[in-house]
Parts: C-alpha cells; sequence; structure tokens
C-alpha cells in the first residue's frame, strides 16, 4: 500500500469516528479510562507512602531504645513486602488502563489535533474493540513485582538492610569486630545467627534475581516514551 492510500485509509477511519453516536461515545470511553488511570496512579502512591510511612516509624522505633531487638528491622521488611505484593497487582490494573489511554492517544487524537500525522498502528480499532470484549493484563504479576520493585522498593530494602547492620553494630554497644555482630544476629534465642543471616541474604538474592529477570523490553503493541530530557532512559522497565 502506497502512502497516500495508507494516509486516505488512516483518514477514513478517524473520520468514520468524528461523527454523532461515535464520537460521544469514544469520547466518553477516553475520559472514562483516563479516570481509571488516574485512580489506579494514586492508588499506587498510597501504598508506597504506607511503605515509606511504616519503614521511617520502625526506624525510628528501632534506633530509638538500644535494648531494641534487631527482629524490628526484620519486621519492617515483611510490612514493606507485603506493601510490594499489594502494589504490584495494582500495577497491573494501571498498566492495563494506561495501555488503552496510549493506544487512543497515538491513533486517534494526534490524528485528530494535527490530520498530518498517521495511526501508529495499523487495525487499532479492531484491537481495541477486541480489548474491550476480551481484557487481558499486559504484564504478569511478576513482571509488575520487578518493575515496581526497581522503581521504587529497591531503595527501601536497601535502607532497611544498612539499618539492620548498623543497629547490631552499635546497639546495645559498639561491637568490637564480627564475631560480635555476628553472635547478637541470634533472635530471641529461637534462631541462631547462621539462620537468620541465611533467610536474609536468600530473601534479598531472590528480589535482586526477579528485578533483573523481570528487565526486558515490552512485548505489547503501545509503547509509553520516555522524556526526551531525561539522562536516564529507562523507558517501560
Amino acid at each position: 500500500m502506497s502512502d497516500q492510500q495508507e494516509h486516505a485509509s488512516s483518514k477514513g477511519n478517524i473520520q468514520d469516528l468524528l461523527q454523532g453516536d461515535e464520537l460521544t461515545a469514544i469520547t466518553h470511553l477516553y475520559r472514562g479510562e483516563m479516570d481509571r488511570v488516574n485512580t489506579w496512579r494514586r492508588r499506587l502512591d498510597v501504598t508506597t507512602n504506607w511503605a515509606i510511612v511504616t519503614t521511617a516509624a520502625f526506624l525510628t522505633f528501632g534506633f530509638g531504645n538500644s535494648n531494641m531487638s534487631h527482629f524490628v528491622f526484620i519486621l519492617a521488611t515483611i510490612f514493606v513486602l507485603f506493601f510490594l505484593i499489594i502494589e504490584a497487582r495494582r500495577y497491573k490494573y494501571y498498566d492495563l488502563w494506561r495501555w488503552r489511554v496510549s493506544l487512543l492517544n497515538e491513533n486517534f487524537f494526534a490524528k485528530v489535533l494535527e490530520p498530518k500525522y498517521t495511526p501508529l498502528m495499523e487495525g487499532w480499532r479492531d484491537l481495541l474493540a477486541r480489548e474491550l470484549q476480551h481484557s487481558r493484563f499486559k504484564i504478569s504479576f511478576l513482571e509488575a513485582f520487578g518493575r515496581r520493585l526497581r522503581r521504587n522498593y529497591s531503595w527501601i530494602f536497601f535502607v532497611l538492610i544498612i539499618c539492620w547492620i548498623t543497629k547490631i553494630a552499635i546497639h546495645p554497644t559498639i561491637a568490637e569486630g564480627l564475631p560480635e555482630m555476628y553472635e547478637r544476629a541470634n533472635l530471641f534465642h529461637l534462631a541462631p545467627a547462621w539462620l537468620v543471616i541465611t533467610v536474609g541474604v536468600v530473601f534479598n538474592v531472590s528480589l535482586l534475581a526477579i528485578g533483573l529477570l523481570t528487565m526486558k523490553k515490552r512485548k505489547e503493541e503501545v509503547r509509553i516514551y520516555p522524556a526526551r530530557k531525561s539522562k536516564f532512559k529507562i523507558s517501560n522497565i
């Protein structure tokens, strides 16, 4: 198909949607999807804020008393993991609504605002119609988990690791060496130091593995482009 034919075809497809009921329907669809995007975006912010506030509270509580057990930082890590699981599930929904909005932006509204632009995707109307009939998430739970981990939660877990090491190093008194720090890693005489350290290492290595293994290029039809002024191009990871 020549450029002129392709341009005429895309123009005809857009013109079909700029008439009466069709335009009203697609306008309300867009408004609804934008509302969903904003709603789920706010929900993501809520769980992130919960994780940050919880971490800050546990750090204050843990370092506020020299006799407080280092278990407080382990408990904080469990809470943060729980928030990450919730946020990963929410991110799957946010990604789905964002995908629909981007599909309309790239292929419909860009053409409406400036006729010289052609839709980026052939058959986008059929794709959107099939998506509305049979909605599917664009990423798996593990991919959503890895993405939120890389974007936000990796820094929180890193802070908790450093604080846990600092706690056993300075409380109740400054440790004289690694052997003393190792002894302090015992958990209420219920879990020996080697078990606590082993579980901690396995947990954090698992998070690192998930973060790296899910860092792959998106195969979805619609891409969210990074800002041109950004120094770090981390689109869709």
